[in-house]
């Protein structure tokens, strides 16, 4: 009876030993865990800077009051310490911090410098930005410092009473046996729901069967516990990268410059860009997770949202064309694109919906379209007068000399008019083709200007019109493409009379300005320009709408045309008009002095 009960004390004795020493273990690992993991998830300003280095760390050691506790340290992606906590006389050991993304929560032993203790080390990552900045190691010694003692203590307490209710504690324990039977049970049951059983059954009354299946419980409960912990830092690893995957997608879609809706399979909005709002005047805030009934005040808009709930028309791309109530010239293109998944493609997962501001391409093609009507006008009027006059000229021998002159005039006039616009039209292909290149050569400037003049003044007497030239003596020259240059006057002169009334006065004049600029100006005082239509009327195709402009023929071509070609030569136009009044276009460009000329050939 002695033998068994000093077998007792020995085996209780040991089997309470190793259950401490395990209890100190999960104590260290809860600690170690979860210090790690709460300086991981804090701010990477308060772990490594501040007035109080490290006081974070302090604070969350001072909480947990564990007496193993052996440093804790922050240290960068190359192992260079940051911040370090230490127990007296504890030395942080070096080790190799994982570079893969699932390893970067985890744990191992290492050895202290010294005094050669064992030390369980706990490490996770440290954030900043979505990118890894470092680590946090956390250590604690693996063999507790008091409990052999408070052990000995404990056996000693122990062993007399054992001794000495030997008997008592046989009875009592052949009592106990019966609920000890079905904890085993228990036991096995919970063992077999983890797909492992402990030893073998219980058998009769034997205590050692009872004891050893309780100690391979606590270690599969222990095993069982490691795995959890491992797989839940695993998923907070794969949590922090689809995050920062998720953030760039977010970002990538913001940047877009059209506005961009996500909706899943029930229409329900998962994402909008921040373009959405200004759009569709609502808060973005009020779309996510919302019905489109709810947030979609656009009829035509819900209509279009709302198709796709039927999984035929979803997979389908589809888009149409919105004109906004409060801005009847402005075109939304609404377009929609399947997300199927990657890996199978009758897998739907919602639609993409692209808002596109396609106004200019819509003005664009009114003023094609405009154009298009315009010159087929302004070809038909010559071509009508060129064929009423070659009409006439058939009966030549019964037309007087003075009637086939004029005739012929007038065919020639209208032969020079439609050429006039043929040129214009291959001219601005030449210069949207990149392909028109100026023939520079040295040009009297007076010389030009008394051509255009000259040309001008036959079709100014015709409509009552009075011209006037204004050049000083020392107007000097210029280098420029004559031909070009003197497309661009005829322009100006030419408008200035079309829309000059009969009495009206047409003034062209040219002076020299500071640093060797030169300035034209061509005046009229005819029905002049509104302020909106000064802001476009250099704009290809455009001509103001009103009557007094629509009774006088054109295709806004030739102001666009005289821009264009002022800009090639680095100059500069302008117009100041007003209704009524009349409009001065005014030419700005830099006149290369002839000294300058000379020494460049020089």
């Amino acid at each position: 009876m002695i033998t068994a009960s000093l077998v007792v004390i020995a085996i209780v004795s040991g089997l309470l030993y190793q259950h401490q020493i395990q209890q100190y273990e999960a104590k260290v690992r809860d600690h170690g865990v979860a210090l790690s993991r709460a300086l991981s998830s804090a701010e990477y300003a308060q772990l490594v800077s501040g007035t109080d280095k490290g006081s974070l760390m302090r604070n969350l050691v001072n909480v947990q009051n564990n007496e193993d506790f052996a440093y804790g340290v922050i240290v960068n992606t190359t192992g260079e310490k940051l911040n370090e906590t230490t127990s007296a006389g504890s030395i942080v050991p070096a080790a190799a911090m994982p570079t893969e993304p699932f390893a970067w929560f985890g744990e191992h032993n290492l050895i202290s410098p010294g005094d050669g203790r064992q030390i369980r080390e706990f490490f996770a990552p440290i954030m900043l930005d979505g990118q890894l900045a470092g680590f946090v190691r956390i250590g604690y010694y693996s063999q507790p410092t008091n409990i052999l003692s408070g052990q000995i203590s404990s056996l000693a307490l122990m062993a007399l009473p054992i001794f000495l209710l030997t008997t008592l504690s046989y009875f009592l324990i052949q009592r106990e046996i019966k609920p000890l039977s079905q904890l085993s049970q228990k036991m096995e049951q919970a063992s077999l729901s983890y797909g492992v059983q402990v030893a073998a059954p219980m058998h009769g009354q034997d205590m050692g069967d009872f004891i050893q299946r309780f100690d391979q419980f606590i270690q599969l409960v222990q095993s069982r516990v490691s795995n959890i912990d491992a797989q839940a830092a695993s998923a907070q690893t794969v949590t922090h990268l689809l995050s920062y995957k998720n953030k760039k997608a977010e970002s990538a879609l913001n940047s877009i410059p059209d506005a961009v809706l996500v909706i899943d399979d029930a229409c329900i909005p998962t994402f909008a860009n921040q373009k959405i709002e200004p759009l569709l005047s609502v808060n973005r805030d009020d779309i996510i997770g919302q019905p489109p009934q709810d947030w979609c005040k656009n009829k035509v808009v819900l209509e279009f949202l709302m198709r796709f709930k039927s999984a035929s028309t979803a997979k389908h791309n589809a888009s149409i064309e919105l004109v906004p109530f409060d801005n009847p010239d402005r075109r939304i293109l609404v377009s929609a694109f399947p997300l199927f998944s990657p890996h199978d493609q009758n897998t739907l997962f919602g639609m993409l919906i692209v808002f596109r501001d396609i106004s200019k391409e819509h003005l664009a093609k009114q003023a094609g379209a405009e154009f298009v009507s315009h010159v087929s006008h302004e070809l038909k009027t010559p071509l009508n007068t060129l064929s009423a006059y070659s009409e006439l000229l058939l009966d030549y021998s019964t037309l007087a000399e003075t009637e086939r002159v004029d005739a012929v005039n007038v065919i020639h006039g209208e032969v020079e008019r439609m050429s006039a616009l043929i040129n214009n039209l291959l001219n601005i292909s030449k210069m949207e083709t990149g392909t028109l290149q100026l023939a520079r050569k040295r040009v009297k400037m007076q010389d030009l200007l008394q051509d255009a003049f000259d040309s001008m003044n036959n079709n100014a007497l015709g409509k009552g019109v009075e011209i006037s030239l204004k050049i000083p003596p020392d107007i000097g020259s210029v280098r420029l493409d004559k031909e070009m240059f003197r497309i661009a006057i005829d322009n100006l002169l030419s408008n200035a009379i079309k829309y000059s009334n009969a009495g009206g006065k047409v003034t062209l004049s040219a002076q020299n300005l500071d640093n060797d600029e030169m300035q034209i100006t061509v005046r009229d005082q005819g029905i002049g320009i509104s302020p909106e239509d000064c802001e476009k009327i250099f704009n290809k195709y455009y001509r103001a709408n009103n009557s007094e402009t629509t009774l006088r023929s054109g295709h806004g071509l030739g102001l666009f045309i005289t821009k264009q070609i002022i800009e090639m030569h680095h100059g500069m136009i302008s117009v100041n008009s007003e209704l009524g009044k009349g409009t001065e276009f005014t030419i700005t460009f830099k006149a290369q002095p002839v000294q300058l000329e000379e020494a460049l050939a020089a």
